[in-house]
């Protein structure tokens, strides 16, 4: 059983590489906001834990010719357990190309299956492990800043953190150092910026990203684009703050500031904080903001459209 979900977990890896190395490539696309990228990278996450998707002339995959082994259509799985609008239009997949059938997987040689037993077993340990590890790092979060003092609403002091941060799933709260003052420029500049993080559920999506790369582990290019992800989550959530106050010249620059005053604080997991990722990128980024032209903003638009059917379908059936 094991081997089985290993099978698809390694197609699903092999598949998000693909993914992966585009959107590191549109990241290098200069005038493309990051708050435009940082959705994008949904759809590694899509490739990562759903192998089953519709088939489409416009695949990207379609480009990868004999890389693919075999299409398996999600009949061939369920067997029409699971209703789905044309079923017929829905495949998973196949780089390994090392089973024969698929329900159970039966391998063509018994090398083959003793590697994939062993293999699995050697993935779920690393994988549960690593999971273990992430939620000890939180636990232990959670419990260092259980001493926070509320100031107001969710809102809280804690002389434990040297940059602020919002922690929690259902209910988060914002806790900020001791030294800022909440009604000081400054703190209205942080407060707008985790307030975004908050209506965005960013939280929820780091702790997505985080079990799906242990999930994961063996590929090195989800590591690579699990930092991508923090950093544009950053950046993007900087984007909206000076879009959404309009902010002119001196106001950015007074951003930037308030982004070097804050070390990255290396204790706090599974949760955003103010002074995360490349300060250094995200001030170049935050000088450099300027607003969309509703043209801009249409082709931006357009584009990842594009991006996001080429990426998220499998390729067309073949006879």
């Amino acid at each position: 059983m094991t081997d089985s979900i290993f099978y698809f977990v390694l197609n699903m890896s092999v598949a998000a590489c693909f993914v992966i190395v585009v959107l590191l490539l549109i990241r290098l696309i200069k005038p493309l906001p990051r708050r435009f990228a940082y959705p994008l990278w949904a759809l590694a996450f899509f490739r990562l834990a759903f192998p089953f998707t519709l088939t489409s002339g416009w695949s990207f995959f379609n480009l990868t010719g004999g890389l693919i082994k075999k299409l398996i259509t999600i009949e061939t799985i369920t067997q029409g357990t699971i209703v789905v609008p044309r079923p017929e239009n829905w495949a998973a997949m196949n780089f390994m190309g090392a089973a024969e059938t698929y329900v159970p997987i039966e391998y063509k040689s018994e090398s083959l299956r003793n590697i994939f037993v062993v293999s699995s077993l050697i993935w779920l340990i690393v994988a549960a492990a690593a999971i273990l590890v992430w939620v000890i790092l939180y636990l232990l979060t959670r419990s260092e800043l259980r001493k926070a003092v509320r100031i107001r609403d969710n809102i809280f002091y804690s002389d434990l953190l040297l940059s602020p941060v919002i922690i929690g799933l259902i209910r988060p709260k914002i806790i900020l150092p001791a030294a800022l003052d909440v009604d000081s420029p400054e703190g209205i500049m942080v407060l707008a910026h985790e307030y975004v993080h908050r209506q965005r559920l960013d939280n929820l999506w780091r702790v997505i990203a985080i079990l799906t790369a242990c999930i994961h582990w063996f590929n090195p290019l989800v590591w690579l684009s699990l930092k991508a992800f923090f950093a544009d989550m950053e950046q993007s959530c900087d984007e909206v703050v000076l879009k959404k106050g309009d902010y002119n010249t001196e106001e950015r620059k007074a951003y930037a500031k308030t982004l070097l005053h804050f070390a990255e604080d290396k204790r706090i997991y599974l949760s955003t904080a103010f002074g995360q990722s490349n300060v250094k990128v995200r001030v170049v980024n935050v000088l450099n903001y300027k607003r969309l032209t509703i043209l801009g903003a249409i082709l931006s638009t357009l584009f990842l459209l594009a991006v996001i059917l080429a990426l998220i379908t499998n390729p067309a059936l073949r006879d």
